[in-house]
Order: C-alpha cells, then structure tokens, then sequence
C-alpha cells in the first residue's frame, strides 16, 4: 500500500467535477427554446392527448365530412370511440386550440406543441412528427402584430 501511494500521481489539471455525458436531443432543444421564447411574450403553452376525437380532429376546424384529410390512406383511426365520435390519432395539434377554448375564456394567447401523425411514409415523410403553432384571440389584433412576433423570434 505505501509503495502504491509513493508511486502513483494525481493530474491536477483534471476537472473535480465529472463532465456531463450526453447533450439534449436537438428537437427537444428547439421546442424548448420556442417555448421560452414565446412564454417570455406572453403566451400560455397548451397541450392535449395523442389520441383525439374525430369531431375536434376535424369537425370542430370546419373540415367537411368527404375532405381527404379524413380518409384512412391519411388519418389513422383507432378502434372505439371517444367523447360519442370516432378515435383517430390527432393529424395536427390544432384540436387543443378546440380543448383550450371549450375550456377557457377569450382573450387568448397560446402556442401548442406535440406530435402529430398521419399516415404517410416514403423518403421525405414519417408517420409521426412534431408540429408546433400559435393561437392569438383578442381585440385590437392584426396581422402586423403577427409579423412583429415572428420579426422578434427570427431577429
């Protein structure tokens, strides 16, 4: 034991602290760093199920009832039903703007992230994907006010 203590040396140059392994997924990263961005303006940050109803998938934005959008070569439908209408995998984050103002009152300011999924695959497309998007309701609102907001976020 003496002779291995006098024989080895310590690198003092060597951090104390161990480095951090591994870094956050660049996905994660972004919606992280858009969140922040639109919380610091404001914004609430909204989120809903994976699996949603056919009427706030669809009918709720106004999608008519023979639109492509609700075709099965699109829109993944699941067995059952939720809420007395058909269960689909949500094709976009919209149908929280739906949950959000069945359940809250005007003005509203919020941004929606989440995976999203349709039913596309080949070279360029993925079943599954995130998509991200905002949702400003007030008085007094107009199309400069969006343009400033998206001048400030790509400043």
């Amino acid at each position: 034991m003496d002779t291995q203590l006098k024989t080895e040396k310590l690198d003092m140059s060597l951090s104390a602290v161990p480095e951090e392994k591994g870094i956050v997924h660049p996905l994660s990263h972004t919606i992280e760093e858009v969140t922040s961005y639109f919380i610091q303006q404001g914004f609430s940050v909204e989120s809903g199920p994976d699996i949603e109803n056919d009427f706030n998938n669809f009918t709720a934005l106004n999608i008519p009832p023979n639109h492509p959008a609700r075709q099965e070569h699109d829109t993944f439908y699941t067995e059952g039903y939720l809420s007395d209408a058909p269960a689909v995998l949500r094709t976009h984050t919209s149908p929280v703007q739906i949950r959000t103002m069945k359940t809250q009152k005007p003005p509203y300011r919020m941004i929606v992230t989440g995976r999203t999924f349709r039913s596309d695959y080949d070279a360029t497309h993925t079943p599954m994907f995130h998509q991200m998007e905002g949702l400003v309701i007030d008085k007094g609102i107009h199309m400069g006010h969006l343009k400033r907001c998206l001048k400030d976020f790509f400043g």
